[in-house]
Protein backbone atom coordinates (compact mmCIF):
# COMPACT_ATOMS: atom_id res chain seq x y z
CA UNK A 1 0.00 0.00 0.00
CA UNK A 2 1.34 3.52 -0.79
CA UNK A 3 1.20 6.71 1.16
CA UNK A 4 -0.38 9.48 0.19
CA UNK A 5 2.05 12.66 -1.20
CA UNK A 6 2.66 14.77 1.86
CA UNK A 7 1.07 17.73 1.49
CA UNK A 8 2.43 21.24 -0.24
CA UNK A 9 4.05 23.65 2.14
CA UNK A 10 4.02 27.03 2.18
CA UNK A 11 7.15 28.87 3.88
CA UNK A 12 7.62 32.71 4.80
CA UNK A 13 10.79 33.91 3.32
CA UNK A 14 13.52 35.41 5.65
CA UNK A 15 13.81 39.49 5.39
CA UNK A 16 17.51 38.27 4.16
CA UNK A 17 16.55 35.26 1.96
CA UNK A 18 13.88 37.79 -0.17
CA UNK A 19 16.97 40.62 -0.58
CA UNK A 20 19.57 37.58 -1.83
CA UNK A 21 16.67 36.90 -4.04
CA UNK A 22 16.24 40.42 -5.40
CA UNK A 23 19.93 40.92 -6.02
CA UNK A 24 19.86 37.97 -8.30
CA UNK A 25 17.03 38.76 -10.63
CA UNK A 26 17.05 42.12 -13.22
CA UNK A 27 13.47 41.29 -14.28
CA UNK A 28 10.34 42.00 -12.11
CA UNK A 29 6.99 43.84 -12.03
CA UNK A 30 5.76 47.41 -11.10
CA UNK A 31 2.77 47.78 -9.74
CA UNK A 32 0.22 50.58 -9.43
CA UNK A 33 -3.14 52.31 -9.29
CA UNK A 34 -3.78 54.23 -12.80
CA UNK A 35 -7.61 56.14 -12.61
CA UNK A 36 -8.87 53.42 -9.77
CA UNK A 37 -7.64 50.27 -12.19
CA UNK A 38 -4.65 48.66 -10.72
CA UNK A 39 -1.28 48.23 -13.83
CA UNK A 40 1.52 45.83 -13.29
CA UNK A 41 4.19 46.43 -16.12
CA UNK A 42 7.42 44.27 -16.52
CA UNK A 43 10.90 46.43 -15.61
CA UNK A 44 14.43 45.50 -15.66
CA UNK A 45 16.15 46.79 -12.45
CA UNK A 46 18.80 46.52 -9.75
CA UNK A 47 19.03 46.20 -6.34
CA UNK A 48 21.08 48.95 -4.70
CA UNK A 49 21.73 48.25 -1.08
CA UNK A 50 24.27 50.64 0.95
CA UNK A 51 24.64 53.01 3.36
CA UNK A 52 21.90 54.99 2.29
CA UNK A 53 19.55 51.78 2.58
CA UNK A 54 17.66 49.39 0.20
CA UNK A 55 16.15 50.64 -3.27
CA UNK A 56 14.97 49.39 -6.64
CA UNK A 57 16.32 51.21 -9.60
CA UNK A 58 14.64 51.11 -13.19
CA UNK A 59 14.91 53.36 -15.50
CA UNK A 60 11.95 54.70 -18.21
CA UNK A 61 10.27 56.87 -20.52
CA UNK A 62 9.60 60.05 -19.99
CA UNK A 63 6.33 60.97 -19.33
CA UNK A 64 4.92 57.26 -19.49
CA UNK A 65 2.60 55.47 -16.94
CA UNK A 66 5.38 54.10 -14.89
CA UNK A 67 7.04 57.56 -14.85
CA UNK A 68 3.51 59.10 -13.80
CA UNK A 69 2.87 56.16 -11.49
CA UNK A 70 1.60 57.42 -7.66
CA UNK A 71 4.33 57.48 -4.72
CA UNK A 72 2.78 54.15 -3.71
CA UNK A 73 3.71 50.76 -5.47
CA UNK A 74 4.58 47.64 -5.40
CA UNK A 75 7.03 45.54 -6.66
CA UNK A 76 7.33 41.68 -7.61
CA UNK A 77 9.89 39.10 -8.42
CA UNK A 78 9.29 35.12 -8.71
CA UNK A 79 10.66 31.44 -9.54
CA UNK A 80 8.41 29.10 -10.77
CA UNK A 81 9.28 25.41 -11.07
CA UNK A 82 6.69 24.23 -13.21
CA UNK A 83 7.75 20.51 -13.61
CA UNK A 84 7.66 20.14 -9.63
CA UNK A 85 4.52 22.43 -8.81
CA UNK A 86 7.08 24.77 -6.61
CA UNK A 87 8.10 28.26 -6.68
CA UNK A 88 9.01 31.61 -4.41
CA UNK A 89 7.84 35.11 -4.96
CA UNK A 90 9.46 38.15 -3.29
CA UNK A 91 6.72 40.98 -2.67
CA UNK A 92 8.30 44.89 -2.12
CA UNK A 93 5.26 47.60 -1.08
CA UNK A 94 7.16 51.10 -1.19
CA UNK A 95 7.49 54.58 -2.62
CA UNK A 96 8.22 55.24 -6.02
CA UNK A 97 11.05 58.41 -6.25
CA UNK A 98 11.94 60.30 -9.30
CA UNK A 99 16.05 60.58 -8.93
CA UNK A 100 17.70 63.79 -9.40
CA UNK A 101 21.04 64.17 -11.87
CA UNK A 102 23.22 64.33 -8.91
CA UNK A 103 21.83 60.71 -8.11
CA UNK A 104 21.83 59.23 -11.33
CA UNK A 105 25.88 60.28 -11.41
CA UNK A 106 26.14 58.16 -8.89
CA UNK A 107 24.50 55.46 -9.67
CA UNK A 108 25.09 55.33 -13.63
CA UNK A 109 28.19 53.65 -13.19
CA UNK A 110 27.30 50.75 -10.17
CA UNK A 111 23.75 50.25 -10.63
CA UNK A 112 22.39 50.75 -14.07
CA UNK A 113 19.52 48.71 -14.64
CA UNK A 114 20.39 48.31 -18.09
CA UNK A 115 16.78 48.49 -19.76
CA UNK A 116 16.31 46.02 -23.01
CA UNK A 117 15.19 48.49 -24.80
CA UNK A 118 17.85 51.69 -24.32
CA UNK A 119 16.21 54.14 -26.32
CA UNK A 120 14.69 56.91 -24.58
CA UNK A 121 14.62 55.32 -20.70
CA UNK A 122 16.20 58.96 -19.54
CA UNK A 123 14.22 58.86 -16.18
CA UNK A 124 15.56 56.88 -13.39
CA UNK A 125 13.20 56.09 -10.91
CA UNK A 126 13.65 54.70 -7.19
CA UNK A 127 11.62 52.38 -4.84
CA UNK A 128 12.08 52.82 -1.07
CA UNK A 129 10.94 49.58 -0.05
CA UNK A 130 8.78 49.89 3.29
CA UNK A 131 7.97 46.39 3.50
CA UNK A 132 9.46 43.33 1.97
CA UNK A 133 8.45 39.99 2.30
CA UNK A 134 8.20 36.40 0.59
CA UNK A 135 6.88 32.93 0.31
CA UNK A 136 7.92 29.66 -1.05
CA UNK A 137 5.47 26.33 -1.93
CA UNK A 138 7.74 23.42 -1.76
CA UNK A 139 6.38 20.51 -3.81
CA UNK A 140 4.52 17.65 -2.91
CA UNK A 141 5.18 15.69 -6.20
CA UNK A 142 8.23 13.17 -5.16
CA UNK A 143 11.74 13.96 -7.25
CA UNK A 144 11.10 9.97 -8.57
CA UNK A 145 7.57 9.79 -9.95
CA UNK A 146 7.64 5.99 -9.34
CA UNK A 147 7.57 3.83 -6.40
CA UNK A 148 10.48 2.41 -5.00
CA UNK A 149 8.43 -0.88 -4.51
CA UNK A 150 7.84 -1.43 -7.71
CA UNK A 151 11.58 -2.38 -8.28
CA UNK A 152 11.65 -4.55 -5.05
Amino acid sequence: MTSAPPAPTLEELTDDECRVLLSLSTIGRIAFIVDTTPMILPVNYRLLSDEAGTWIVLRTRHNNAIDNAPEHVAFEIDGIDYDHQQGWSVLVRGDLHHLDHNQVELLTKRYDPQPWLEQERTEWLGIKPQTISGRRLHTTQPDWAFSPEAYL
